[in-house]
């Protein structure tokens, strides 16, 4: 009788030890699932150095810029810096400039600043709001001083404005099945950094 109540007593404390071992399990389960589960839930950040929008820049400008249907400005060699401070983006740029009314080409500098946005139609960030900090040609008459900031002006607010910059990559809005969505643009001193949010 005895040995059957010993032998009963062992099998209860091995169902028991096996339930128990089972209900770790599932809750080692459990807790790996909502870990991963809020891991691709959580917000993304994406960071873009200077060199990449310096890049896209002279992509963006290998084409000679017409301005008045006179002049014709070629730019390049962006050298970009980001401003922490103000955030925006300070750009200058080599500058050619040639006239169809002469055979005389200027060279110089063009110096720009503006905001960033993203652009939710694109998934771009573009330059918004730009201004000619600067434009300098060496060997104009500066009696065509007004001439220069006309061309300037026209060039900053026309031509640059809505200038994309960075184009974000469809992995970086896509994990999975989770959508995600532009939350913050921040201007660092060595680039820029994009949070993006899921989508609930």
């Amino acid at each position: 009788m005895k040995i059957k109540v010993l032998k009963t007593r062992v099998m209860k404390t091995k169902v028991m030890k096996t339930r128990v071992m089972k209900i770790k399990l599932f809750s080692t389960l459990c807790f790996v699932w909502l870990f991963s589960a809020c891991a691709i839930m959580s917000d993304r950040t994406v960071n873009v150095s200077e060199a990449q929008i310096q890049q896209k820049i002279n992509e963006r400008l290998a084409v000679p810029i017409s301005l008045l249907r006179i002049f014709d400005v070629s730019l390049s060699n962006a050298l970009v810096k980001f401003d922490a401070k103000t955030g925006r983006m300070q750009t200058m740029l080599d500058t050619n400039l040639t006239s169809a009314l002469s055979d005389k080409a200027y060279a110089g500098k063009l110096g720009i600043s503006g905001k960033l946005r993203f652009d939710q139609a694109t998934s771009a960030i573009v330059l918004d709001e730009p201004k000619v900090e600067s434009f300098n040609l060496a060997g104009l008459d500066p009696k065509h001083s007004d001439l220069l900031n006309v061309l300037a002006q026209t060039l900053g607010g026309d031509m640059l404005n809505g200038l994309t910059l960075y184009t974000v990559k469809p992995e970086d809005l896509k994990m999975g099945a989770t959508q995600y969505t532009p939350k913050e643009l921040l201007v660092t001193d060595k680039g820029l950094q994009m949070t993006f949010s899921p989508v609930r």
